[in-house]
């Protein structure tokens, strides 16, 4: 009897276990469908499906142009088994400010308690399943996500989001393939940037004019070892014009030289823009403390520039990454070639029989006008895969995003909101865009932020559907630097256009 008790009591314990770690799973998944709510789920961005062999894998093109390539047994259930058989895949990208805010995903980052805003050049989810249950990424055999991107910038990071924090963590700079022009000499170049090189910290001194900006921590990494760091105006630099302290600036860039510790700032506002060359100092115990540490990164900098310098394979396996990626889209265009010259053969051949099967004429017609349509805008998708990309090599399922953190120069501005009828709007998931920055900001009561001398765009929701004011709108208006205070007439759109292909256009105007 006293066994029997034992047993009873270790299936219970054992049963209890399952449950907590049940309900602990359901939990978090509620979390995140929480942490991440389209504001019109009937026009959130649409999932491409795929479906594959995991034990083969496979290489999936997307509409977008993008390229995701996935290794043979790149996927693990929650226990660590390989997953064999069939995986479905679910993946989206998010381009552009109404993307960001139709998807409801957050488009800020905290960094050391200062709060940045996201301007991304490129952002992603995708999903894995079997059988309708989540699978895992295989750390022996990771995916790589090779997106179509619009932006150039060598300073965008990779940043994944964590939906059970709540929060983006930083991974690694951006690499950026531009395979209209890759050379393996080039790649050489970003293989030995990607150590960063810790820049030898200056003392302060009287000669130029000293200035203090606030750099995206996660863009310079060379210089993220320095606390209290200043930009003292180089030597050379002749044309600073001390006018120019008084200005007001919406943005600022900071971009790296070719030559060793030297940078361009870049002041920008409306009316003009100013560069000056500037090199990282620091002051007093701020340099001494400062020369230590670049002694001690210096030194982990050359131990590991030597342990790559001896791994010369390396830099050609990158390279034949790259070249792969042209063959394969080579080899697309070879298949879709093939298929419209079998197409314009089946026409031909209806063609010889139009008298005795028109019917069946008609409906090949029919079928080649369709193909052509595709084909159109399947050229169209090989043409963008064949520009900027955007590689990830992912070790997690879920939203990847590749950014800079920007501190935007804003203004504060009390809002009143009302439809066109004069009647004030309740209004949520108000989100601020700015002209040529492709990010938003979401405002969650009347002291509404705008990028100063920036034509802006809003978008809301307002009994369900979306409400918003164009720049051409916000033009009219004629914001200065002094309005504390304004109201603004948003449009309402009907819930018949709240779909996605519609609001993306009244997004792009």
């Amino acid at each position: 009897m006293r066994a029997i008790g034992i047993l009873l009591f270790t299936l219970l314990i054992i049963i209890s276990s399952c449950t907590q770690d049940s309900v602990s799973e359901n939990i978090e998944i509620t979390q995140a469908e929480h942490f991440i709510q389209s504001p019109i789920p009937q026009a959130n961005i649409p999932y491409s499906d795929y479906s594959f062999d995991a034990a083969k894998g496979d290489t999936l093109f997307h509409k977008s142009g993008s390229i995701l390539l996935f290794p043979t047994y790149s996927f693990i259930d929650k226990s660590g088994n390989v997953i064999v058989g069939k995986v479905d895949i679910r993946y989206r990208e998010f381009s552009n400010p109404m993307d960001f805010f139709l998807s409801g995903i957050p488009m800020n980052y905290d960094s050391l308690g200062t709060n940045y805003t996201f301007e991304s050049s490129g952002m992603c989810e995708i999903l894995a399943y079997k059988d309708g249950n989540p699978v895992f990424v295989n750390p022996e055999n990771q995916p790589e996500i090779n997106m179509v991107s619009n932006n150039t910038s060598k300073s965008h990071s990779i940043y994944y989001l964590d939906t059970i924090k709540q929060n983006w963590e930083n991974r690694e700079v951006s690499t950026v393939t531009d395979l209209r022009d890759f050379t393996i000499s080039n790649e050489e170049k970003s293989f030995r940037r990607a150590l960063f090189e810790p820049i030898k910290p200056e003392k302060a001194n009287q000669k130029s004019p000293i200035i203090e900006i606030d750099i995206d921590p996660a863009s310079f990494k060379e210089l993220m070892v320095y606390d209290n760091l200043k930009f003292q105006l180089d030597q050379n630099e002749n044309s600073f014009n001390p006018k120019d302290s008084k200005d007001i600036w919406n943005k600022v860039e900071l971009i790296r030289r070719n030559k060793k510790g030297l940078y361009t700032v870049n002041f920008i506002n409306s009316s003009r823009r100013v560069s000056y060359s500037a090199r990282p100092v620091l002051e007093g115990e701020d340099y001494s403390k400062a020369l230590l540490t670049f002694e001690r990164k210096n030194a982990e900098y050359k131990r590991k520039l030597k342990e790559r310098i001896t791994q010369k394979e390396a830099n050609k396996k990158d390279y034949e990454k790259r070249k792969r990626l042209n063959d394969l889209i080579e080899i697309r265009n070879i298949e879709i070639d093939k298929k419209s010259e079998k197409m314009k053969k089946i026409y031909a051949d209806s063609a010889k029989r139009i008298e005795e099967k028109n019917e069946f004429i008609k409906k090949r017609n029919n079928e080649i006008l369709a193909q052509n349509k595709k084909n159109k805008l399947i050229n169209s998708q090989r043409n963008k895969a064949s520009k900027i990309i955007r590689n990830l090599s992912i070790d997690g399922f879920g939203i990847w995003n590749c950014d800079v953190a920007s501190r935007l120069n804003t203004q504060m501005i009390i809002s009143t909101f009302k439809n066109e009828n004069g009647d004030m709007l309740d209004l949520s998931n108000l989100t601020v865009v700015s002209k040529s920055f492709n990010g938003i900001q979401r405002a969650g009561n009347s002291e509404i932020l705008f990028v100063k001398d920036i034509e802006s765009m809003m978008f809301s929701i307002n009994d369900g559907k979306l409400a918003y004011f164009t720049y051409n709108d916000f033009k009219k208006l004629n914001i200065t630097a002094d309005t504390k205070k304004q109201t603004f007439i948003l449009k309402t759109i009907p819930e018949a256009d709240n779909n996605y292909e519609f609001l993306k256009k009244l997004g792009e105007n």
